[in-house]
């Protein structure tokens, strides 16, 4: 059995022709811990598809934390695997179990399941069951459109990571566009950091003092609906959501020990639109939603931008004839010739403005920003990559810088630089408490 390769195929044959795999310890599943989950399929013979990678990272705060222990060095391992399994024609079953250690918050350190999920398909359509994970979007700076999955930000503060929402998902396309359904029974608590845990918001969530809009707490009938279609150079997305905010309002509470924060999830109606024109080399992007309830105030957001790409960025400087012949050949170790002479590199210029009506009322601290990043694909044998992006709130003043940047070593193995710097924090309440939490952090990850 070959491990190199990213996507292996595992064919077992059982004397009962019976396939089974079986996770033993504790499976966190939304709110529910399994001691231990079976998936068993029969038939003659099984392909079990599986991939995966483990992780190494290492973070560093170069200030003092403001919370109750002021490291300033942590160390973190994970894995995640994804397996998927036909169990007959047509029908399919995708598991995707992770763990994490992590040296100074025990709130990161834990093992769960990001999908458990069932799939059948037929012409036109298709038919989702389980615990999953849905994406929508289209915008850089934040996807105010993306409501059916909780944030993760305890893996990830910028609210990229995700976690499993479980539901029953209908799509039907048609050459009016794709429409969905989504059924969402149960309802995730957002994941924060605990006391020890970085960056510090400046007070801790306590979750013991989480409440909930909905008698039903976190067995609610939530439900979404969306048309997406094509028209011409536009991608265009529409949707309605009715259920609990995924965006908890977090209230000082007086407790035993202090003060600390407690989240209460609202109810709130949503209704959405995203939409990307693609002209050439420059792609426009928006989102746009409206949110009401009884406990928010009714209010539009909205994030709007452009990216421009400029392809090949380099490349004139090969037709350069003040440059030696030899200079650029392909065994350079000069990191400046490699960079001069990479006729691939693109460039791709990113602007985008976040704005929210309720201005300096507003749950988040992105009422009016502008986000300006380049991107850099370099197009090699390593995939390399970066993001550069400045993020200005143009009414409190405070500034992030962030940069994020990637290449592959060797065949199977990824390395990942993340850095992220708050300035100016003084003047705006909403991100004050990050002053000391600029960090530098490298990952290392190995891929199966």
């Amino acid at each position: 059995m070959h491990l190199k390769s990213r996507n292996n195929i595992l064919k077992l044959l059982t004397p009962r022709s019976l396939l089974c795999a079986t996770w033993l310890g504790k499976i966190w599943l939304g709110k529910v811990w399994l001691g231990t989950v079976w998936l068993c399929a029969a038939g003659p013979g099984y392909a079990l598809d599986w991939r995966g990678n483990i992780s190494t990272e290492f973070t560093y705060f170069p200030k003092s934390s403001v919370g109750t222990d002021n490291w300033n060095f942590n160390s973190s391992v994970a894995a995640d695997v994804e397996l998927s399994h036909d169990l007959a024609d047509n029908i399919r079953l995708t598991v995707h179990p992770f763990v994490r250690w992590d040296q100074q918050d025990e709130e990161r350190s834990r093992v769960g399941v990001k999908e458990l999920v069932l799939s059948t398909s037929g012409d036109s359509w298709e038919f989702n069951a389980g615990l999953a994970t849905v994406f929508w979007g289209v915008t850089e700076s934040r996807n105010l459109v993306d409501i059916i999955n909780q944030t993760d930000s305890v893996e990830d503060i910028a609210g990229d990571d995700k976690l499993g929402q479980l539901m029953l998902n209908f799509k039907w396309f048609s050459d009016y566009g794709d429409f969905e359904a989504y059924l969402l029974p149960q309802f995730h608590d957002r994941t924060f950091s605990g006391t020890n845990g970085r960056p510090f918001p400046g007070i801790a969530v306590d979750p013991d003092l989480t409440t909930y809009e909905s008698s039903d707490g976190i067995t609610p009938n939530d439900f979404a609906l969306r048309w997406a279609h094509s028209f011409d150079s536009w991608d265009l997305g529409l949707h309605y959501f009715d259920g609990t905010s995924r965006d908890p309002l977090l209230i000082p509470q007086a407790t035993a020990t202090g003060v600390a924060l407690a989240a209460r999830y609202p109810q709130l109606q949503q209704v959405g639109l995203d939409a990307q024109g693609l002209y050439g080399d420059l792609a426009i992007k928006a989102e746009l939603i409206h949110q009401n309830g009884n406990e928010i105030e009714s209010h539009i957001e909205a994030v709007t931008g452009i990216e421009y790409t400029l392809v090949g960025l380099l490349s004139p400087l090969q037709d350069n004839e003040k440059l030696p012949t030899q200079w650029c050949n392909s065994d350079t170790r000069n990191p400046i010739k490699m960079l001069a002479c990479n006729d691939r590199l693109d460039l791709g210029i990113v602007v985008e403005y976040l704005w929210d009506e309720r201005g300096e009322l507003s749950t988040h601290p992105f009422q009016s920003d502008l986000l300006a990043g380049l991107r850099f694909a370099f197009n090699d044998a390593s995939s390399s990559d970066a993001l550069l992006g400045l993020l200005q709130d143009l009414d409190g003043g405070a500034t992030t810088l962030s940069l994020e940047t990637s290449t592959r070593l060797f065949e199977s193995y990824r390395l990942k630089v993340l850095g992220r710097q708050f300035l100016n924090t003084a003047d705006d309440p909403s991100v004050s408490a990050l002053k000391n939490e600029s960090f530098l952090q490298l990952e290392l990850s190995y891929f199966f």
